[in-house]
C-alpha cells in the first residue's frame, strides 16, 4: 500500500514572498481607508461651513461679529 503524500513545506524565499504580498495588500487598504476618512473630514466640514453660512445670512452677522462674540478660549499649554 502506497504512503500519502505529505505536503511540501514552503521554502523561506516562498515564505517571505507571501508575507510580503500580504503586507502590500493591507497597505493598500490602509490608504485607501485613510484617502475615504480625508474625504469624510472635508465634507464634514463644508456642511458645517455651509450651515454657518446659512446662520449669517439670516442673522446678518459677519464672520468678525460671531467671533467677537465667542468667548476667548486659549489653547492648552499657552499660559498668557
Amino acid at each position: 500500500m502506497a504512503r500519502p503524500r505529505t505536503k511540501a513545506k514552503k521554502s523561506y524565499d516562498e515564505l517571505l514572498a507571501e508575507n510580503e504580498e500580504k503586507i502590500r495588500k493591507h497597505t493598500e487598504a490602509l490608504q485607501g481607508l485613510e484617502k475615504e476618512r480625508k474625504e469624510l473630514l472635508a465634507a464634514k466640514r463644508d456642511e458645517e461651513m455651509g450651515d454657518l453660512y446659512r446662520y449669517m445670512q439670516e442673522t446678518g452677522l459677519s464672520a468678525r461679529e460671531i467671533l467677537d462674540s465667542l468667548p476667548k478660549i486659549q489653547p492648552e499649554g499657552i499660559a498668557s
